[in-house]
């Protein structure tokens, strides 16, 4: 009886210092794919929005602990066109993805008064992939014979790409009353494809708008 009482003045004394936050904002990402053989590198940049909230415990002297949760969906467009008298074609494409994420970053506030200040978080963010699809579509004509064409591949179905990966990031943060402006830099820790003869990671930069409830 007494470890259930000691328990729960805990979870009280955790919830009086502790704080929810919604956050919402823009991402923009950038996949790059090295070579191993020759060391070449490309990168395919992806735009897109993050939306979620974490959990704010508070540990003293400006530190705590803030587990969350947040989705993200990115997408990266690319088209091809060419004409002529005799030839002519139209290509389409584009990469989505949609993500599950779970950050649990530490975090260190500086309160300047009057529900002002500036804060700053560092840590990792394990994350789950729930769809990554690539997306074709076009035509083509000889000789004025016109013919069109589609295909949608699921990358994880496929086996082509890791749907589990870990990013390291952090970033900073002004707070004004319940308003927070943020911006952050995440970069995986983990080769996101499965091809054995190339390397691809990510890097993202997130701004968002937070409310403190």
């Amino acid at each position: 009886m007494k470890k259930i009482i000691v328990l729960a003045l805990l979870l009280v004394g955790i919830q009086a210092n502790a704080q929810f936050i919604g956050s919402a904002g823009y991402i923009y990402s950038s996949e790059k794919t090295t070579e191993k053989s020759n060391g070449n590198s490309e990168a395919v940049p992806f735009h897109g929005f993050f939306v979620g909230g974490s959990y704010n415990i508070q540990l003293g002297k400006g530190f705590g602990f803030a587990p969350g949760l947040y989705a993200t969906y990115l997408i990266h467009n690319e088209n091809a066109d060419e004409g002529g008298r005799v030839l002519g074609y139209s290509l389409d494409g584009n990469k989505r993805q949609f993500s599950l994420n779970l950050p649990l970053k530490l975090t260190y506030s500086l309160d300047f008064g009057n529900d002002k200040g500036l804060i700053a978080y560092a840590g990792p963010i394990f994350q789950m992939g729930i769809t990554n699809t690539t997306s074709l579509s076009g035509s083509a004509s000889i000789l004025g014979f016109s013919r069109s064409f589609s295909g949608k591949v699921d990358n994880f179905e496929e086996g082509l790409m890791n749907r589990f990966n870990i990013f390291l990031g952090g970033g900073v943060g002004v707070q004004l009353g319940d308003i927070i402006f943020h911006i952050g830099y995440d970069h995986s820790l983990l080769d996101v494809d499965k091809a054995d003869n190339s390397i691809t990671s990510r890097g993202q930069l997130k701004v968002g708008v937070g409310i403190d409830f």
